[in-house]
């Protein structure tokens, strides 16, 4: 039955989902959107939702400022001018701060660690602020809001999305909403990048089982599992060598399936209705493993533009429709 069939004895269940925004404000903004433009009762956000770099803007004498963007330096006068290039920066997502060249100096020479504990310090404080603007947004009691990290994401953000008014963290767990459950887990197999949150495959296992085993009904189950299931055709991505380069043949770059093997063989075995990932932005794909849908909707973050999913559940069959904002 497709998306306008006619109408059946269950209600339609309309979930919108999205993933690896990245420090990108305006795309947290547009997800928060989803219960007005799509008419979705349940939004779910995969993962990697922090940037990964601060940006000076540094005071340089009276109403001046500077900072370096992309390379270039760029200077702004005045209140206005300052808005709006801190809204350029949160737009490629990146975190602008304003600083004096003493408050640099102090932090160039803070030791790595602690200039890690600095950046996540600034960025928690960005990111308190996205999820204030939740009860505002979604004014409506009956719509489910669930957020997990993923892999890029510290180990800071679990508090802060379990602080927040009208949002429901669901990492490492299973929830239920209007007769479905869903388990989460935020967590990748390992990557080249070293990020924070990676498991070796036994461990992804692991955990995934220690899930499913709560779960009584996998005919309406929904797997919210940040890396997709390996060779896939939801988890290609251009090779890499040893330096972090990317692998080209004649020119191109060489992809590969980069996902989960553990991830894979969890959705083979309990074939739950629906998987839903990010992680891999390249490879905006669905798929049927078995009966099970599994979904990536990509991720063209640095473009402002929001890749998501819209997906309609009834009873234990599932349609989908990409979507883009």
């Amino acid at each position: 039955m497709g998306l306008f069939g006619r109408k059946q004895s269950e209600e339609r269940l309309r979930l919108y989902y999205a993933s690896d925004i990245h420090g990108t404000e305006v795309l947290w903004r547009k997800f928060l959107r989803a219960p007005e433009v799509y008419k979705a009762r349940v939004l779910v956000m995969g993962g990697d939702l922090t940037g990964k770099a601060v940006i000076p803007i540094v005071a340089e004498g009276p109403g001046t400022s500077v900072a370096t963007l992309f390379g270039r330096r760029v200077e702004v006068h005045g209140e206005e001018e300052i808005a709006g290039l801190e809204e350029q920066v949160r737009a490629n997502g990146m975190y602008p701060h304003q600083m004096t060249r003493e408050e640099v100096d102090r932090v160039a020479a803070l030791s790595e660690e602690e200039r890690e504990a600095w950046f996540e310090e600034v960025m928690l404080e960005t990111f308190a602020e996205w999820l204030a603007l939740a009860p505002e947004r979604l004014a409506d009691p009956a719509v489910r809001c669930f957020v997990m990290p993923g892999n890029d994401d510290p180990q800071g953000v679990d508090g802060a999305i379990e602080a927040a008014p009208r949002i429901e963290g669901c990492d490492d767990r299973v929830v239920e909403f209007e007769g479905y459950t869903m388990l989460s887990l935020g967590y990748s197999n390992r990557t080249p990048f070293d990020s924070p949150r990676e498991l070796e495959e036994d461990e992804l296992a692991r955990r995934i089982d220690a899930l499913a085993e709560q779960v009584d009904d996998m005919g309406r189950c929904v797997f919210n599992l940040h890396v997709p299931p390996y060779d896939s055709g939801l988890d290609t991505a251009p090779e890499l060598d040893e330096n972090l380069t990317v692998v080209t043949v004649a020119g191109q770059p060489v992809m590969a399936p980069c996902g989960s093997r553990a991830v894979r063989d969890a959705i083979e075995r309990y074939q739950p209705v629906l998987s839903l990932h990010g992680h891999v932005h390249e490879s905006r794909a669905a798929t049927h493993l078995g009966r099970t849908l599994s979904i990536n909707p990509g991720s063209d973050y640095h473009t402002g533009r929001i890749s998501g999913c819209l997906v309609h559940l009834q009873g234990e069959k599932v349609n989908y429709q990409f979507v883009v904002g």
